[in-house]
């Protein structure tokens, strides 16, 4: 795979991270030391107990031998390189996958480093209860050149956590089926679809399984956060966090003004939620008493410490305390996030200081944009610069070439029959004797503007018309480039990526590709 790397520009959120300008993070990226210190932090006294939790959830699988060594390795007190997302669909976007890649990547890199085992750990986010922002993908339709949105064939909606969410088969069905008539037909196509259909119902179970196919011989191990054993062996963390939330909300916020960042946005003061009436639920704080957003029902404290204490299962973080909890459950090397979770850890230092925990390396994930032969040979044949159109899209260099090929002087003297009449018309309109007179004035103004607007409209849809073959190269550039103003990795679908050109396509880049904070943009 032929790679070229873009910088980020120094005064940027991930230029100034990487550079070491933020002092709300116990490890300092430009650094070259911060692996070796971080590596001698002691193990949790739980951590074989956390192996077999992790251990029975990935039971239904068929472990390689390289995951039963992680497994075995993580009960010793390994450390782990961890990341985490929500299970999209079939692992929508692709970004995800370059989660993963991240995580297995540096924890090959780190355990030669180190002379140690590193175990790669992937946090499947199964508590998140927001369906609307996991059940669609993106597909590109060929026909139109652009992107468009596709839906789980479902109406129903998940309001607990999504993993307690499953499809019906005749869903399943018509997901699988809608979701392979809009791929390209290759000789992938079948095997892609004779997998999907052997999928489980459950949502974060065929998010686990994909994940598995496709990374199961990198050693790569999964547990759900919505895992009753986990939540479970979560419970005395679970009751020190409802205990100190008024502790844990003043030292958020107070990360947050130290790092004079917010994009962390919240309306509960207590940071957790509780499953309740089928649905989880923030809890707030009021008076003393615990009150549920979506329930008339409210608990003292005493109440909500019994149910902690009983029910575990039914109680979860939030973005707040999500972070607190990884790291007080797994021996973290690394922790890898995408841009906005590197951000928001930094507006949670005081939070890992309120609970005397060292915050881990935190690494922004690797990002990728993959160039295939068309693509290259479009952008090349218009000399246009790769770099920017990966990320910042076409809309410059569209109207560059548009203003090109305009007839100059046409459009000026457009322009200036539209000054000139509007200066005409203004000076009749002062000499107007009455109100009646002006309107008649401005309305015939109003007249002569649209004629010479329709001209100027007419002109555009003839230039746009001659650049047909242009603006639709430039249209499929920027889908494949820059879709949806955004970098490809946000909205493309792996298994599009898969099914378009190589089947190990991600096996390739983990061989290939060197762990960088720049964008990669790699050929294939």
């Amino acid at each position: 795979m032929k790679i070229l790397t873009v910088k980020d520009d120094a005064q940027s959120f991930l230029g100034r991270y990487a550079a070491g300008e933020f002092d709300s993070y116990d490890y300092d990226l430009s650094q070259t030391d911060i692996y070796a210190r971080r590596q001698q932090l002691s193990p949790h006294a739980h951590t074989e107990q956390l192996g077999k939790v992790i251990e029975n959830y990935m039971s239904d699988l068929e472990l390689t031998a390289a995951q039963t060594r992680s497994l075995h390795d993580l009960k010793s007190g390994s450390q782990v390189v961890i990341g985490g997302q929500q299970a999209g669909l079939m692992i929508s976007p692709l970004y995800t996958i370059h989660k993963i890649i991240s995580i297995i990547v540096l924890a090959q890199e780190q355990s030669k480093a180190l002379g140690t085992t590193l175990v790669p750990v992937f946090w499947i986010a199964g508590e998140d209860h927001d369906f609307s922002e996991v059940n669609h993908a993106y597909l590109y339709d060929h026909a139109n050149r652009k992107m468009q949105k596709f839906k789980v064939a479902t109406k129903r909606e998940a309001e607990d956590s999504v993993s307690h969410f499953s499809l019906t088969a005749d869903e399943m069905t018509a997901t699988i089926t809608q979701f392979v008539s809009r791929l390209l037909e290759t000789e992938r196509t079948k095997e892609i679809y004779d997998k999907l259909t052997q999928l489980p119902l459950n949502w974060t179970s065929h998010f686990k399984a994909l994940v598995h196919e496709l990374f199961k011989d990198y050693g790569l191990v999964m547990i759900d956060s919505a895992d009753p054993a986990f939540r479970g062996l979560q419970r005395d963390k679970l009751l020190w966090m409802f205990d100190h939330h008024h502790e844990i909300d003043d030292a958020f916020h107070a990360g947050q003004k130290k790092m004079d960042s917010y994009s962390i946005e919240t309306t509960t003061n207590v940071h957790l939620f509780m499953s309740e009436d089928g649905k989880r639920q923030l809890l707030n704080c009021a008076e003393g008493r615990y009150h549920l957003g979506k329930s008339a029902v409210s608990y003292s404290a005493e109440e909500i410490r019994a149910l902690i204490a009983a029910e575990p299962e039914r109680f979860s973080n939030n973005v707040v305390t999500r972070p607190l909890m990884e790291e007080l459950m797994f021996n973290t090397l690394a922790f890898i996030g995408g841009p906005a979770e590197v951000r928001y850890w930094g507006e949670l230092y005081e939070v890992f200081r309120l609970a005397e925990r060292e915050m881990p390396i935190v690494m922004p994930r690797m990002r990728i944009t993959y160039l295939d032969s068309r693509i290259r040979k479009l952008v090349e044949r218009y000399q246009l610069p790769l770099a920017e159109v990966v990320t910042e899209g076409l809309e410059n260099q569209t109207d560059h070439f548009l203003k090109e090929d305009t007839n100059v002087l046409l459009a000026l003297e457009l322009q200036q029959t539209t000054d000139q009449l509007t200066g005409q018309y203004q000076k009749m309109i002062q000499l107007a004797e009455s109100e009646q007179v002006k309107r008649l004035i401005e309305s015939n103004l109003a007249h002569h503007l649209k004629q010479v607007d329709y001209l100027r409209k007419a002109y555009n849809k003839q230039l746009h018309q001659r650049n047909k073959t242009m603006l639709q190269h430039f249209n499929e550039i920027e889908a494949y480039l820059h879709p949806r103003e955004g970098l490809q990795e946000r909205t493309w679908h792996p298994l599009v990526m898969l099914n378009n050109y190589s089947l190990t396509l991600f096996d390739d880049v983990i061989e290939s590709v060197e762990y960088t904070l720049e964008q990669q943009i790699l050929e294939i």
